[in-house]
């Protein structure tokens, strides 16, 4: 395959699955916010949980959780030239932030430092959230382009690639989800472009590993949460008027 052809790639094609949407009812934010691109990856995950389940555990998912030996084993070859270059220079590594959370992003309490470059673009709750940024991601040394979520749809800076990501959730069956996870990124011109598509080449599936453990992660989370037992309201002392009804878990007015 040429490496400066447009890319599309479904980890696991959506065609092999049920179609749960209808894309003119129910149109997506991130076809709002990146129409048209030059390269896509897509995980999508069936998860034993309730919609507002998975979606909650999307938003709240820390990345620095995401862990599998592959994964393990690419972060660490990834962070070995700035390690690198920190010992040659006798510069310490800066210490790991203590998480990187997307609620963080979108409730604004995220440390700029943390997640330099990237922003929320865009949220419908319980139903889907993309979050994206702006930089030459071909540079060992990137840079960001810092803008706002109405600047992004209009940037159209020469030699930048725009990359939007997105979760989103979907009934699928009863008491089931459909988890889908998307990568899309399109270059300013052709110069970018296909500086860009040649990156991707190299490390999409660096970034199919990552993408994968990280709606593992999800999945893992929300039906977790989904197999907890509901909390067993506590007892009240006699003589209030309430008697604990335990087949039902619930509550009962004493007459």
């Amino acid at each position: 395959m040429d490496p400066d052809q447009p890319l599309r790639q479904s980890a696991t094609p959506l065609s092999s699955l049920t179609d749960v949407t209808d894309a003119e009812t129910n149109p997506m934010l991130i076809d709002e916010i990146l129409p048209d691109y030059d390269a896509t990856i897509i995980e999508h995950l069936v998860v034993d949980a309730p919609c507002d389940v998975v979606y909650q555990a999307a938003r709240t998912m820390d990345f620095l959780g995401v862990h599998s030996p592959t994964v393990d084993a690419l972060m660490f070859a990834r962070g070995l030239p700035d390690r690198l270059v920190g010992w040659l220079r006798k510069r310490p590594a800066p210490p790991p932030p203590p998480a990187m959370r997307l609620a963080d992003m979108f409730d604004g309490s995220a440390d700029p430092d943390v997640l330099a470059g990237w922003l929320a673009l865009g949220e419908s709750p319980g139903r889907e959230l993309v979050f994206g940024a702006i930089g030459k991601v071909w540079q060992p040394d990137i840079e960001w382009k810092t803008v706002t979520a109405e600047e992004f749809r209009r940037f159209s800076e020469p030699d930048f690639a725009k990359m939007a990501v997105g979760f989103s959730v979907r009934s699928y069956g009863r008491n089931r989800s459909l988890l889908s996870y998307e990568a899309r990124t399109a270059g300013t011109d052709d110069a970018a472009r296909r500086k860009f598509l040649r990156y991707w080449w190299l490390v999409r599936r660096f970034v199919h590993v990552v993408m994968r453990a990280a709606v593992v992660t999800i999945k893992d989370s929300a039906e977790q949460t989904a197999s907890d037992p509901v909390p067993k309201a506590p007892d009240r002392p006699r003589g209030h008027g309430v008697t604990l009804d335990s087949s039902t878990n619930g509550t009962k007015l004493a007459d």
